[in-house]
């Protein structure tokens, strides 16, 4: 009997491929207003004058309509070595240098500056808390750019220690003020560095302390937790959150299918299946690839009549492929089902509809090991005429073995000899047939001539 080869075509899209490492900045801002805020603030620390009319004058070229940052960015920079800046007036124009790089759509550029910056801790906690935002955001987009996986994961460890120092220094903020914006990015970008660096467990905690920073949690955020659910091996958990998720948002063509894999995950097939068929409600997972996993999701809970009748109809509407594939797949339903005359049906009807006679070849050993000898060996070589056989050694092996038994022996070794030289038959198989022909095609020897008996006189 044939052995089916359906399987759950598993989706390729798993945690860490639905969480976009550079997708969820919450956006490099901007930090001018460090030098101002610091030269108000730090009353000890004031730029030297020489500096400070220098800068007096750079300023306001940023203000203008169209600035020339490229212009101003090596003014700036040529301030160092002709004033032989240091110590605050150094860590001020690195500031500076940062906000121009940053203004100008030159983001990496400004990660030295800023880094630059903190040599000295010239700056209250206000300032320095914000050089660690904007500098853990641009590590994070540096993180997800780059190709490089050593600077990658630098990157993610330089930006998973600045966002501890953030959250060490600023407190929760009550739901719904203003600065809770500002920390459920920073708790997602946290998280995300976490997750990238393999903390799942971490991860995990900070992704359902995300969720509930928010009457209504961002997409990314369901995302993450259910990208660490599955991380932790949380499955149950994991397709309890895209429930949740999923009926906020059934438009989202993607959740589908990670729901369906989550329930899955978490032996829950039934659930998968009926995933499927919400989803294909909403005009999502109608492929048909996405009809032939739900074949082999009901094959995999053995309901093999379901099975066979939905592949069957879909095959006739055009849903999957009229493919020889598909028809053998219904056959080992119906077979799983022990009913053989319906796949004898079945397969003598959709033979007739291909030019390859891989079906021809499978009908053929329902026949022989129905005991109907001639028909299958007759269905076999219709088998070979047509073609296009998949395992052309297998098919050999059975018209060698049944053409022996129906006392063939040189057509017998003829189709050995194909099998022998095919390479797709088991090495043990063609031993055993093999063994048989040779005892077959050995003419007899005669008995050896009895000792002592007596000479034929000559004539």
């Amino acid at each position: 009997m044939p052995t089916s080869r359906t399987s759950w075509h598993r989706p390729r899209a798993y945690a860490g491929n639905i969480l976009r490492l550079g997708s969820l900045l919450a956006g490099c801002f901007l930090i001018s207003g460090f030098t101002r805020a610091a030269s108000e603030t730090a009353a000890p620390r004031e730029p030297s004058d020489k500096f400070a009319a220098e800068l007096g004058v750079l300023r306001p070229l940023t203000q203008l309509e169209n600035p020339n940052y490229p212009e101003i960015i090596k003014k700036a920079q040529s301030l160092i070595i002709t004033l032989k800046l240091k110590e605050y007036d150094l860590a001020l124009i690195n500031q500076f240098l940062a906000d121009l790089y940053l203004r100008s759509g030159e983001p990496m550029k400004a990660i030295k500056p800023i880094e630059d910056s903190f040599i000295g801790d010239y700056f209250p906690k206000e300032t320095q808390d914000r050089m660690r935002w904007v500098l853990a955001q641009l590590y994070m987009q540096e993180s997800g750019s780059t190709n490089d996986d050593t600077l990658r994961l630098k990157r993610l460890g330089q930006a998973r220690t600045l966002f501890a120092e953030w959250f060490a220094s600023n407190k929760e903020p009550l739901l719904g003020a203003p600065e809770m914006e500002s920390y459920i990015d920073a708790t997602l970008l946290y998280a995300k560095a976490l997750f990238f660096l393999k903390d799942y467990k971490t991860a995990y905690e900070q992704a359902k302390k995300l969720v509930h920073l928010s009457i209504e949690p961002k997409d990314d955020a369901w995302v993450l937790l259910f990208s660490a659910q599955q991380e932790c091996n949380d499955a149950a958990a994991a397709a309890e959150t895209f429930e949740l998720f999923i009926r906020k948002f059934p438009e989202k063509k993607d959740i589908w299918l990670q729901l369906a894999q989550a329930y899955l995950n978490s032996d829950q097939t039934l659930r998968a299946i009926l995933t499927y068929q919400r989803a294909q409600s909403h005009g999502f997972m109608n492929a048909p690839s996405d009809y032939n996993n739900i074949f082999s999701l009901y094959y995999r809970i053995e309901e093999y009549s379901r099975a066979s009748q939905l592949l069957e109809s879909w095959i006739l509407s055009g849903k999957v492929p009229d493919s020889e594939e598909n028809w053998e797949n219904v056959s080992v339903c119906y077979a799983n089902l022990r009913r053989d005359d319906h796949v004898r049906t079945i397969l003598d009807s959709a033979r007739k509809r291909f030019k390859t006679g891989n079906l021809d070849f499978l009908l053929a050993q329902y026949l022989w090991y129905d005991g109907k000898y001639k028909e299958g060996l007759e269905m076999a070589e219709s088998a070979w005429k047509k073609g296009g056989i998949k395992k052309p050694g297998k098919l050999a092996v059975f018209l060698a073995t049944s053409n022996y038994v129906q006392r063939n022996p040189e057509l017998a070794k003829k189709y050995f000899e194909i099998a022998v030289k095919s390479g797709d038959v088991d090495k043990h198989e063609l031993e055993r047939v093999g063994k048989m022909l040779k005892e077959a095609l050995e003419p007899e020897t005669p008995p050896p001539a009895t000792a002592g008996a007596a000479a034929k006189p000559a004539a």
